[in-house]
């Protein structure tokens, strides 16, 4: 079975960070890192197998190109595939609004 490579978008990254650091606030440093290592481990580890075994996010058709989602614990980690690359686009806390409703308040 051939992998996809899978490729943290920078927007995707910060939102990583931005919620490891509100977990360090509450949770603290040691819980949090362990759930930011979780989430990237659960991401890299499914979407490099199967990124189409996912399901389309609500937001897929505000877009031009495909964007699935793949729910991890309390977060949704919204992605498109480009040939062989699985595009990590934003990582999304469940209280999050839609990308085309934050979008249309700009």
């Amino acid at each position: 079975m051939k992998r996809y490579a899978v490729i943290f978008e920078d927007s995707a990254q910060a939102n990583v960070i931005s919620s490891y650091e509100w977990g360090c606030r509450v949770w603290g440093k040691r819980r949090a890192q362990q759930w930011a290592r979780e989430l990237r481990a659960a991401v890299f580890k499914q979407l490099a197998l199967v990124p189409k075994g996912f399901p389309l996010a609500p937001e897929d058709d505000e877009f031009s190109e495909e964007i699935r989602q793949m729910v991890v614990g309390r977060y949704r980690v919204l992605f498109t595939i480009r040939g062989r690359k699985v595009h990590v686009l934003d990582v999304r806390g469940a209280y999050a609004e839609r990308i085309d409703q934050v979008d249309d308040e700009s």
